[in-house]
């Protein structure tokens, strides 16, 4: 076995050779529900695997790249996802496991778990961002660590429109409300609170959809208080008001 110093000096030598031809990120399409991305400083997307390619609707990933957020999604959810860019450049910190919900092309919401890490240059100058946007309920199927609190997701699932107590859900688990919170937070990167406000956002998108009920009635469907809080609540999560979703699916 070699030391430390000389592997370290294989891996520069090899990464320094790897053709641009290479595409070794096409590995992930062997992940089911995987998508792979990469982005120069100014937001232009430069690589994808097909599943990515795929969930925007292209044919091909040269039809794909040199395309932006703003080219692809709806401006105030672009303007989120390169708020959150910026933010990452400027750390020079990764930001791993995020829940969120994501739109599609088609403007159709699901809920992904999303990775980014800044891309470094050999001068360790931030060339741009990559990332991986996994499908969170196959994540859920293959990584089934929360356990012990799926009694308490199945419940949360199944009443999210109404109201729920947290220490309720830790009983059920036979968990201290402190050991419950921490252990869903380190399952899921939110608080339950959190999770039953982003199911509850999912959900209104469906109904926004339809056009069928006004926004206030929607909003004491899902379990808010008022239609106040209910836009501020999907504001933060959709990064649009949910007037202005209605509109653009529209």
């Amino acid at each position: 076995m070699i030391d430390s110093i000389q592997a370290e000096k294989r891996r520069t030598a090899l990464l320094k050779q790897i053709s641009h031809e290479s595409r070794f990120y096409h590995l992930f399409d062997c992940v089911p529900g995987l998508s792979f991305f990469a982005k120069d400083r100014g937001g232009v997307l430069l690589a994808a695997n097909k599943h990515l390619v795929s969930l925007y609707g292209f044919e091909s990933e040269k039809a794909f790249i040199g395309h932006t957020d703003f080219e692809l999604l709806p401006r105030r959810l672009a303007e989120k996802y390169r708020q959150d860019d910026l933010a990452i450049m400027e750390n020079r910190e990764p930001v791993t496991k995020i829940v969120e919900l994501f739109l599609n092309r088609q403007g159709i919401p699901s809920w992904f778990l999303t990775s980014k890490y800044p891309i470094l240059s050999h001068d360790d100058e931030v060339l741009g961002i990559m990332g991986i946007i996994q499908d969170y309920h196959q994540y859920r199927e293959k990584f089934p660590d929360e356990q012990d609190i799926n009694q308490a997701l199945d419940h949360i699932h199944e009443r999210f429109r109404e109201k729920i107590s947290i220490a309720d859900l830790a009983a059920m688990c036979q968990l201290s409300l402190r050991q419950f919170e921490r252990k869903f937070k380190s399952t899921f990167n939110l608080s339950p609170q959190q999770y039953i406000i982003k199911m509850r956002i999912h959900e209104a998108c469906d109904l926004l959809c339809n056009g069928s009920r006004s926004i206030g009635e929607i909003a004491f469907t899902l379990g808010f208080y008022d239609q106040s809080s209910f836009t501020v609540q999907f504001k933060k999560t959709m990064s649009m008001t949910p007037l202005q979703y209605r509109k653009q699916f529209l």
